[in-house]
């Protein structure tokens, strides 16, 4: 007994067993201790406090640092545009998985909840491509920092970085300490990160010990439907870089395992990103011009998951309340989708801001938002991971486009499996 108590050393297993064996043992304390595992709840909150303290950070070095690395910036701008049109075309793609997902399962046929759910429902704020628009640019860049909102954070960071390429010798000072700080923010992410594993068994045993199992039965088919819709985006990432740069699907998913389970258990795209950008560079071979630059971008615009959960989750308010959509409703849905997925914040429970204006363009009540936000925790696990992995398919897919992946790496292992 000793000498297997002694093979057993927790601090030597890789970060992403240690998560799945937390989300594992997580899962059977809800069940087992039900609501007495709430004690435990503080520790969850402590991790996920942790994780919102380094988003800014993260994100604006990461961008400044993008632009550091590089002197052409009309190189940077043709990269950009290159991965926007391929963030638009998969959020596109990801809408129609979560369309067709709900439309094969049908959540909500039946469901005798209606006369509660549509009473004394406050909408929640709206969002609309013109004020989007109009907030990109903040009149005062400590209070975007302090609000945390990181569309305008990334807006500004990229300004930033412009200018301080173009100021060329004098900056040096101002770029010595830029890098040098993305280097300390990296490490601290990584730092929170290590106490993912017991944050994750707290925020998941409380989870299942508050709602239990029996509580999620009329939601299952709703659930299914945003897992099933992110398979099958996760199916297209395969099957378009297998055709488009015959890279092994297994190859790909293989590399990117880390920062796919962190990003499940976590749902944060932006704290997976140290794990992301880890991954892309060592384990995909993109190099850090590419990946540096690309990754914090794809955070903010390309929610591939969000798009799916948002699809999915208007197609099962529909069914609730017997609400038909044709052709119209879903081109509408599908270009709504598109420009509030783009704006929405890259935290967890984003996809709850934005629902109501998709939900409102094609004649939808709001009363269903309280239900579909019961269930928000389990959806958004599945729909972060899926982001992220859209993330790293598209950073790997331009960096090929424009030449820049590490060919002694891809080549070799994309002849396996």
């Amino acid at each position: 007994m000793k000498k297997h108590l002694s093979r057993f050393n927790w601090f030597k297993y890789p970060m992403w067993q240690k998560i799945l064996i937390a989300l594992i043992l997580g899962i059977v304390a809800g069940l087992v201790f039900k609501e007495k595992i709430l004690v435990i709840k503080p520790i969850g909150d402590m991790f996920i406090r942790g994780i919102h303290m380094i988003i800014v950070p993260v994100l604006f070095f990461s961008i400044i640092n993008a632009f550091l690395s590089v002197n052409d910036v009309r190189s940077m701008r043709r990269i950009a545009f290159k991965a926007i049109g391929f963030y638009v075309l998969c959020m596109l793609v990801a809408a129609t998985m979560g369309i067709l997902a709900a439309s094969l399962l049908m959540p909500g046929k039946g469901l005798q909840l209606v006369s509660t759910l549509a009473t004394n429902t406050a909408a929640p704020a709206m969002l609309n491509w013109q004020s989007f628009f109009e907030n990109l640019i903040p009149d005062n860049p400590i209070q975007a920092f302090s609000s945390g909102n990181v569309i305008q954070i990334l807006v500004f960071a990229i300004f930033f970085g412009i200018a301080m390429n173009r100021t060329q010798e004098h900056a040096v000072p101002v770029a010595q300490f830029c890098r040098s700080c993305f280097n300390v923010v990296i490490k601290l992410a990584l730092l929170v990160m290590s106490f993912a594993p017991y944050g994750i068994f707290a925020l998941i045993a409380s989870v299942v010990g508050q709602y239990g199992v029996q509580a999620l039965i009329p939601l299952l088919k709703f659930i299914a439907s945003v897992y099933l819709g992110c398979f099958g985006m996760l199916a297209f990432y395969g099957i378009v870089l297998y055709f488009m740069l015959g890279v092994s699907p297994r190859f790909f998913f293989k590399g990117i395992l880390t920062p796919l389970l962190t990003a499940y258990t976590t749902s944060s795209s932006a704290a997976t990103m140290p794990v992301t950008l880890k991954s892309a560079e060592e384990k995909l071979g993109i190099k850090p011009l590419y990946t540096r630059f690309l990754i914090p971008l794809g955070i903010s615009l390309n929610l591939n998951g969000l798009s799916v959960y948002l699809s999915a989750a208007t197609v099962f308010a529909a069914n609730i309340y017997g609400v038909h959509l044709g052709v119209e409703q879903y081109s509408t849905m599908l270009f709504i989708i598109v420009l509030t997925a783009m704006g929405a914040a890259a935290v967890p429970g984003s996809a709850l801001v934005v629902m109501g204006a998709v939900q409102t363009a094609v004649g939808i009540p709001l009363g269903a938002l309280p239900l579909i936000a019961g269930v928000d925790r389990f959806n958004d696990m599945m729909q972060t991971a899926t982001n992220v992995a859209g993330d790293l398919f598209t950073t790997l897919v331009v960096s090929n486009l424009d030449h820049a992946s590490d060919r002694e790496v891809l080549p070799a292992s994309a002849e396996e499996g």
